[in-house]
């Protein structure tokens, strides 16, 4: 059986909230969630979406790996007692240590709004720190970093086909995706990165030009999923063209 109506009740969500939010309709996804009717796979794949889970674990064929909180909050040193006043403080999230040790054991099930203010704390993405992340999504992202790094290969982001001027910017935009997808934070893998560049320059000139490249790459960073599902999107255009 299906998780699909367990999810919605988790986040006590009515059939017309997901109507609203998914564009499916209320009758469409009740059939769906009493085993009526059977959702195409790319259905499946926007549910998973929307309640941030993977195909197989919303279609009932796995369960859910245990999420990654107290793993991250020990790393970080802290206490439930640390965490939720820093938490707090940072996130303007109000939460007890007492129903942060609950999401820890698995007793109870934070909401959406919750989770991306714990994974925002922690500098990871919510499918990383609730141990659901998206094999399916990294790998298309790292195929689509292997392609743009081809010549000649020529993709369009809003309206404007990019050349190979374009690819270190898009190189640094999926990379800083997948890193943000494996847990750590972009921003300050960057800085290492960047400061590494600094070092292996071999002459003055070549301090200037990485320098150059410096405030660009950071703005990249702060809208790298966007850039990158765009990527993907276009990507997958191009071979359903091919079809």
């Amino acid at each position: 059986m299906n998780r699909l109506k367990e999810l919605r009740n988790q986040r006590k969500l009515t059939l017309d909230d997901i109507e609203e939010k998914t564009g499916i309709k209320r009758g469409t996804y009740s059939n769906y969630e009493n085993g009526k009717t059977e959702p195409k796979l790319k259905v499946w794949q926007k549910l998973a979406d929307f309640f941030n889970v993977s195909v197989t674990y919303l279609q009932g064929f796995e369960t859910q790996v245990p999420n990654r909180l107290r793993e991250l909050r020990r790393s970080h040193g802290l206490t439930l007692k640390d965490t939720a006043e820093k938490v707090k403080e940072k996130e303007a999230l109000i939460i007890t240590a007492d129903a942060l040790a609950k999401y820890e054991r698995g007793d109870r099930e934070p909401k959406i709004e919750t989770w991306q203010k714990l994974a925002d704390y922690f500098g990871t993405s919510v499918s990383y720190i609730r141990g659901d992340l998206d094999t399916e999504y990294l790998e298309k992202i790292v195929e689509l970093l292997m392609l743009i790094n081809f010549p000649n290969v020529c993709l369009k982001y809003r309206k404007n086909e990019l050349n190979d001027s374009y690819k270190p910017f898009f190189t640094i935009s999926i990379t800083s995706q997948i890193i943000k997808l494996l847990g750590y934070d972009s921003r300050e893998k960057f800085q290492e990165i960047y400061k590494k560049a600094m070092r292996l320059g071999d002459n003055p000139e070549n301090s200037i030009e990485v320098k150059a490249y410096k405030e660009p790459f950071l703005k990249i960073l702060t809208t790298s999923k966007e850039i990158t599902n765009h990527l993907l999107k276009e990507y997958e255009k191009l071979e359903e063209k091919q079809k």
